[in-house]
Parts: structure tokens; C-alpha cells; sequence
């Protein structure tokens, strides 16, 4: 059974998955690294061991921003995105969820509501929900503003209606 798992995992993400040295560089960069439990690191260790029950049920999976620099900093070119994607869509299929929405699901509601993202308030929704990183992303936060890298404001597009039933009908 933990063959089966890992070989799942591995279909998903990619087969290149296998090469990790387990370096950390992932964990490294990852935003949200302080709230995780286990690293993005561990969690690629316990797949490819097969740790089937410790790799879906997790708040990493939820917790992840889908920023991508863990991907982008890899040294071995690895998608550790990519394992996660494929361990929510394994632990989904098997009716498991995190404890509160992810970030996933808080981004396309601003999609939805808005027709796009406005940072400030979907990093606040993000912290109502999990306030371990309020710390980390206020510094982030603060010199990302500074630099004028982050909208203040919510503004609508045109045709947010369209967007809001385009994401109602995917969501059937």
C-alpha cells in the first residue's frame, strides 16, 4: 500500500520528485513556512517513504500560497507545488480537508466577488483564518508596500458578473 501511494504521488507530481536531496531550500523559501507542520520538505520525504496517513492529513496542504518559490529555488528542479497539488487532490478524493478554507479558496473568492485580487485585503482574510503569521506578514507586507508592490485598494473589472458565473458553474 505505501508503494501504491508513492507511485500515485509520483504520476502526479512528476517522477523527477524522486531526485530530492532533502535540502531544504523549499522550506527555506516558502512565505508560510513558519505555519507549516510538517516543512514542504518533509512533506516530499514522507511521500517518497510511502507515509501515506502523515502526508494527507496536514494544514501544509491548505497552508500553501501557491507562490511558487519553492519550485523556482530548487536546485534539482523539482515541483514541490506540484506534490502538493497531488497530495490535496489524493487527500480530496479521500473526503479529507483542512480546518479552515485555504488559501486556494479565500484567493478565488476574491475572483469571484471582485474579479480579481487586491493583496491587502486577501492577506488579512488569509490571517483571520490563520493568525501564526500575522508577524511574518506584516514585515513582508510592509516592504512590499513600500516598494508600491502591493494594491491598498479593492477595485471591480468590468464583467464580474461573467467571472462570478464562470467560477459558479466550474464549482458544480
Amino acid at each position: 500500500m505505501t508503494d501504491e501511494f508513492r507511485q500515485k504521488v509520483l504520476k502526479l507530481a512528476g517522477s523527477e520528485v524522486q531526485t530530492c536531496i532533502q535540502c531544504g531550500t523549499c522550506s527555506a523559501s516558502c512565505p508560510t513556512a513558519s505555519l507549516m507542520n510538517p516543512s514542504i520538505r518533509k512533506l516530499i520525504k514522507l511521500c517518497l517513504e510511502g507515509r501515506k496517513d502523515e502526508a494527507l492529513n496536514n494544514d501544509t496542504l491548505w497552508l500553501c500560497t501557491s507562490c511558487l518559490l519553492c519550485t523556482v529555488r530548487c536546485p534539482r528542479s523539482i515541483r514541490p507545488k506540484a506534490v502538493v497539488s497531488a497530495l490535496k487532490e489524493l487527500a480530496e478524493q479521500q473526503g479529507i480537508r483542512g480546518g479552515g478554507p485555504s488559501y486556494e479558496q479565500l484567493f478565488l473568492e476574491q475572483i469571484r466577488d471582485y474579479g480579481r485580487i487586491a493583496e491587502l485585503p486577501l492577506s488579512g482574510k488569509f490571517l483571520l483564518v490563520f493568525p501564526q503569521g500575522i508577524v511574518q506578514s506584516m514585515q513582508m507586507g510592509l516592504e512590499l508596500a513600500q516598494r508600491g508592490k502591493i494594491g491598498l485598494e479593492i477595485v471591480s473589472i468590468k464583467g464580474q458578473d461573467e467571472v462570478k458565473r464562470i467560477i459558479e458553474e466550474l464549482s458544480k
